[in-house]
């Protein structure tokens, strides 16, 4: 007979299963009542839409939500502009030029424009003056000099002025020339101002009318050559209000820098050209996106500054594309109209990818050919990829780089489609690059780094960035069948 309660067993007592039964039972009994109590308050909140505020008061308020977090303010870079300031030859004690100081500035400089146009107008400034045997004045890559700190570029807030040694170095921001070299160093503007309070001042218009081909950099730099030669006074600069003496004209003609490019590629404003610190340590801190894995190559920032092509090596397996997208859908259409040839420092006769305007009866069919090479779309660019890499310059590539301005969106497309097409060991983006707070205003000089020293680029004939990448890699004598075009 089993035993009529869990007291009795064998006629003994078991007061350890009976606890564990009734504490069962109260466990039970509790659960229960949480259920019911939740569902109560549920259908309260139902009913009545609130908590009653005897129980509101009984805890506390809940914390407001965390404040919005804003962007910091762009960067000033207040030391790079106190560095170049305090530059050996800037002798702030004197108030007038010494008799060996001459200076030449080009006060109507480029502003408003993009880092490309920028850079492509200094290095031609740079050289006038080295032909001229004067100091060259550099003064700031200016968005505008109305004053104000700050300029709205996008919606966005960005620097009116970065100084130039932010983004390079070498004798155009005042470093030494070459040993032996006699020319003058550069100096800033604000030194210029101090010790030259009365200038001589020249228009464009001076030279450009006694030149035959006014787009040849040649004849531009050889007429105001002739007309410093005979000009003894040593504080000499163009009217601010003339503008660029080498503008889009200049650099967009094809035939502007052909037969200049022999004397300028070997002066020492390209030959020892140099990215700036700052942009040399954002291309050390990402190298491994364009390195090969376990690259035992120093780092940039660790080796003495020696010259352009001893510096920028090409980097084996690496290939480089630039993607201009954003306002270039405009743009390309606007150039399809001309229809506008590639740009001057694209052009060289020695690429394998010249291009020829389409000016077929057929208007449609012409720009549609003509944002093949300007604008490609995602399946143009993985085509030309494709083809570009059986290419006899394009052995061993591993890894692959994009440089854009593309959104996100696009460039997930873009890889996915690159992936399934080849086999990469890495495909990565200007968007992927770890920036700090002052190298992110001065990134389109890191891709131009990258696309300079790749194996194989493929860039945008229109662009100016392109352009530039495309003068570094033929200063630096990299075989021109790597330097392609879409």
């Amino acid at each position: 007979m089993l035993p009529s309660s869990l007291r009795e067993k064998d006629g003994l007592a078991r007061p350890g299963l009976y606890l564990r039964f009734k504490t069962r039972r109260y466990l039970v009994l509790a659960v229960i009542a949480f259920a019911v109590v939740t569902l109560f308050g549920r259908a309260f909140l139902a009913w009545f839409g609130t908590v009653p505020r005897v129980f509101r008061d009984a805890y506390p308020p809940p914390l407001p939500p965390p404040p919005a977090i804003t962007s910091p303010l762009p960067p000033l870079y207040e030391n790079y502009h106190h560095t170049e300031l305090s530059l050996p030859q800037h002798h702030w004690d004197q108030r007038r030029p010494s008799k060996d100081e001459k200076f030449l500035f080009v006060a109507g400089h480029s502003r408003g424009c993009g880092w490309g146009n920028a850079m492509q107008e200094l290095l031609l400034n740079a050289y006038m003056a080295y032909k001229a045997g004067r100091s060259l004045v550099f003064a700031n890559y200016t968005w505008n000099d109305n004053g104000s700190p700050y300029s709205e570029y996008n919606g966005k807030k960005i620097p009116s002025l970065i100084p130039y040694s932010t983004i390079i170095q070498g004798p155009i921001v005042g470093a030494p020339f070459p040993y032996g070299d006699p020319t003058p160093l550069a100096v800033h503007r604000d030194y210029f101002d101090h010790v030259c309070p009365k200038k001589l001042t020249f228009i464009r218009e001076d030279i450009s009318e006694i030149i035959d081909f006014k787009n040849s950099a040649k004849e531009i730099i050889d007429g105001w050559h002739d007309k410093l030669a005979d000009v003894d006074e040593p504080c000499v600069q163009t009217a601010p209000n003339s503008g660029q003496i080498f503008n889009f004209d200049v650099f967009g003609d094809p035939r502007a820098m052909i037969d200049i490019w022999p004397e300028l590629s070997a002066s020492p404003i390209l030959t020892h050209f140099g990215w700036s610190p700052l942009v040399e340590l954002a291309f050390d801190t990402n190298r491994d996106m364009f390195l090969p894995s376990l690259s035992i190559a120093p780092y940039l920032t660790s080796l003495p500054y020696t010259t352009n092509a001893d510096r920028y090596a090409v980097i084996p397996g690496l290939m480089a594309l630039h993607l201009r997208r954003g306002d270039f859908a405009g743009h390309c259409e606007h150039l399809a109209g001309y229809p506008a040839e590639y740009n001057a420092f694209s052009s060289f006769p020695d690429l394998p990818d010249p291009f020829v305007p389409p000016r077929g009866p057929d208007a449609d069919e012409n720009r549609a050919a003509f944002r093949a090479h300007c604008y490609p779309t995602l399946e143009q660019i993985v085509t030309r990829v494709r083809e570009l890499r059986r290419t006899h310059a394009a052995r061993g590539l591993r890894k692959l780089y994009i440089m854009t301005n593309a959104d996100e969106g696009f460039l997930r497309e873009l890889r996915e489609a690159l992936w399934r097409d080849q086999d990469w060991q890495m495909i990565s983006s200007s968007r992927d690059l770890v920036l700090n707070w002052e190298q992110r205003h001065v990134a389109q000089a890191v891709d131009m780094l990258v696309g300079q020293r790749a194996q194989v680029f493929v860039g945008n004939g229109w662009s100016t960035l392109t352009s530039n990448v495309v003068m570094m890699r033929m200063a630096n004598r990299i075989r021109p069948d790597s330097t392609r075009f879409w």
